[in-house]
């Protein structure tokens, strides 16, 4: 069944617009139903189930419109029992104007946030939860609106408990050609898993974001550590963000390294370029002449550069060896990764002058024209 005409706005809104929690989780709506016991052709849906990601669970809400007085707030059924928010507490319900295409989703960011507070207050109950908590928010960088906490209950148990926490971790740095191809924002959000209030087997998961992975390489590059035996948030946290930041400071040493090589071979053979990698800065090529022999030379840079020395490949433009232009690969070459840019590029290119005669004589027996 399709949403009621007179509620397309506001759901539409709600879809497109609402971004919700740490994560700024986007909303599903399911279940399109009526309450019109009168058989209408048109699309008559009043009543929908809302999915709402919260604290690494969805929530699953349903909202409760009428056909036959579209002005009048919705009704709300939540699948948590105990949460009961007091109608004159939510601001927005009160002023509720269906005009207003931003009506439904101010309803449900004011609901989640009442939501927020219930679990927060569920953790008073328990020292130990309740000293996690509040040392995140009196010691650390984390403010209230990067963490979300949920308790599963039932009738005999408390738990798990979850803490869903967006780092405070500044990926503004990461090269440009690292997310380029990855739309969205740049996040890291670690959920931690409490079995129990009292439990001492805590587990950690990290998330990142689809443009954070991708600059990091996948998460199977990206080991955080277990939760320590008898330890807190307080000290765990602050690990993972410091484990994060060295990752981006990392990425961008090595970016900024073969950057500085590949404009110290600019400056010194920038007439002879043929091609470089202006974005990554992972390769470039020369044509050179030596004694009137004409060869390229291509200079590859690995991700793990500076560690692992450029690639050198000799091709000579005259000869061919199994129907390609005959090559030679160099790498083990003198090398050590401390040089400066422009040292590197000063001890490649005496490499290049030591062995080019060797490698000229070789095209021409081994390579033919």
């Amino acid at each position: 069944m399709q949403i009621s005409p007179q509620f397309n706005k506001i759901v539409e809104n709600l879809l497109v617009e609402g971004k919700f929690g740490v994560c700024n989780g986007i909303i599903r709506v399911k279940d399109v139903k009526t309450g019109s016991n009168t058989l209408r052709k048109s699309p008559c849906g009043d009543r929908f189930k809302v999915h709402i990601p919260y604290a690494g669970q969805t929530l699953t809400w349903e909202v409760i419109l009428d056909n036959s007085c579209p002005e009048d707030p919705p009704d709300f059924i939540f699948e948590d029992s105990d949460f009961c928010p007091d109608v004159a507490d939510i601001k927005s319900l009160l002023n509720w104007d269906i005009s207003d295409p931003q009506c439904l989703t101010m309803v449900i960011k004011e609901l989640l946030e009442h939501y927020k507070i219930f679990h927060e207050r569920l953790l008073e109950a328990y020292s130990r939860l309740q000293f996690e908590y509040s040392s995140l928010l009196d010691q650390t960088e984390l403010s209230r609106d990067l963490i979300e906490v949920y308790s599963e209950r039932s009738e005999k148990k408390i738990g798990p408990i979850s803490f869903l926490i967006k780092l405070p971790v500044n990926f503004s740095d990461i090269p440009p050609y690292l997310t380029k191809d990855n739309p969205g924002e740049n996040s890291a959000v670690l959920l931690i898993v409490f079995p129990s209030p009292d439990s001492s087997r805590v587990t950690p998961q990290l998330y990142l974001s689809p443009r954070v992975e991708h600059a990091f390489g996948g998460t199977s590059n990206l080991r955080i550590p277990a939760f320590p035996s008898g330890g807190c948030l307080l000290d765990y946290v602050p690990t993972v963000c410091k484990l994060l930041q060295n990752k981006v400071e990392r990425a961008v040493q090595v970016y900024e390294r073969r950057k500085e090589l590949v404009a110290a071979f600019l400056s010194q053979f920038g007439r002879s370029v043929l091609e470089f990698d202006a974005e990554g800065f992972f390769e470039i090529s020369f044509l050179f002449e030596w004694n009137d022999f004409f060869f390229i030379l291509y200079i590859e840079l690995s991700p793990s550069f500076p560690q692992e020395a450029p690639v050198l490949t000799f091709q000579s433009i005259y000869h061919e060896s199994e129907d390609k232009p005959y090559s030679e690969v160099h790498d083990g070459y003198p090398y050590s990764p401390r040089w400066s840019g422009s040292e590197m590029a000063s001890r490649i290119k005496t490499y290049v002058l030591d062995n080019i005669q060797a490698f000229q004589k070789q095209s021409v027996i081994s390579g033919s024209l």
